[in-house]
């Protein structure tokens, strides 16, 4: 795996987010502890098998939405570390239950009423440091074809903005549109290609409920004109800067 310099931006990022841990969101540490091993410590299942989330007799985590805020909070300020004992199919496994409704109501947590918009919006500033840290380190062996990849962390690093119902669910507030924002713009500030990519399948789906089509488009015209020898990558980015991706 190659080592990337981080911009002076991604160094301050990384010092910003530093601070979500359980001690400052409030949430018990056996709590946190347990939710990882109840999302990651898991064995992948072969090719006839399926995930463990679909197994009709698992009993689901007992936490309330705001102690799966704070849990995803933690989870992706901390992923780099927390998830270093999980190999990238667990990794891939379990954040595909964080990020999509299809067998639990995991990314609908910090949409419920009772989560102040306050914490919602701590973990959307936690959020880009899942690619920083985890997904985009893990990820970087060797560019492929984008949407081209098959296995389990691809997929969740590449569809998380195409799947996850979190922002769907709250586009209408405007401080969720510019956490989505921010989120979009430190990703694409990312060295990590994967980073990149899923921050632009992110804004091909999601760019025209950010509300902000002229900064949106001076942002991706200046992040096409530093892309140097990738034209799929820059191919990619006026196609979603035009909102046509799949």
């Amino acid at each position: 795996m190659k080592n990337k310099k981080l911009t002076a931006r991604a160094k301050r990022l990384q010092r910003d987010t530093a601070s979500a841990t359980c001690a400052s969101v409030g949430l018990d540490p056996a709590v946190y502890s347990a939710a990882l091993r109840y999302l990651f410590d898991r064995p992948v299942p072969d090719k006839s098998g399926q995930e463990w989330y679909w197994l009709i007799d698992e009993p689901e985590f007992d936490a309330t939405p705001l102690q799966w805020t704070h849990i995803q909070t933690v989870l992706f300020a901390n992923a780099g570390t927390d998830l270093a004992p999980y190999s990238d199919e667990q990794v891939g496994m379990g954040l595909n239950h964080v990020m999509s409704n299809n067998a639990g109501d995991i990314p609908h947590m910090a949409n419920d009423p009772s989560v102040p918009l306050a914490d919602a919006m701590r973990m959307m500033r936690a959020l880009p440091t899942l690619w920083r840290d985890c997904l985009g380190p893990r990820l970087d062996t060797g560019s492929s074809p984008i949407g081209s990849r098959s296995d389990r962390l691809y997929f969740v690093s590449y569809m998380w903005f195409d799947v996850w119902p979190t922002f769907w669910n709250a586009k209408d507030i405007p401080e969720w549109r510019d956490a989505m924002w921010q989120v979009f713009c430190e990703m694409l500030a990312m060295p990590f290609r994967a980073a990149q990519e899923s921050a632009l399948h992110g804004i091909g789906h999601e760019g025209v409920r950010l509300k902000r089509p002229k900064e949106l488009q001076a942002h991706m015209d200046a992040f096409i004109r530093q892309v140097k020898n990738d034209d799929e990558l820059k191919n990619y980015a006026q196609a979603a800067a035009r909102g046509m991706v799949q």
